[in-house]
């Protein structure tokens, strides 16, 4: 049995990608999925680690998919620190 060259490699960051919702998240669904307390999100954006959208009258917090997928990939390279 050989190689078969149809087979496409799934990279880690497209398998994480099919786990978020390819819509706004609230602060309590990044917190989940990140395995964190949304007072940490929260922390993380006012640091400017998790790039935010504020939406409504009330300024409710917002991330999109892809800067949460940025901040892991930076997490993981180090640049977070």
């Amino acid at each position: 049995m050989g190689n078969n060259s149809n087979q496409k490699m799934v990279t880690e960051t497209e398998y994480i990608a099919h786990k978020l919702p390819a819509r706004l998240l609230t602060v309590e669904e990044v917190a989940h999925f990140l395995g964190v307390h949304a007072s940490t999100v929260r922390r993380w954006q006012k640091k400017g680690l998790l790039k935010s959208y504020p939406i409504g009258l009330r300024n409710n917090l917002r991330f999109k998919q892809e800067d949460i997928l940025r901040f892991l990939s930076d997490a993981r390279k180090g640049v977070t620190s």
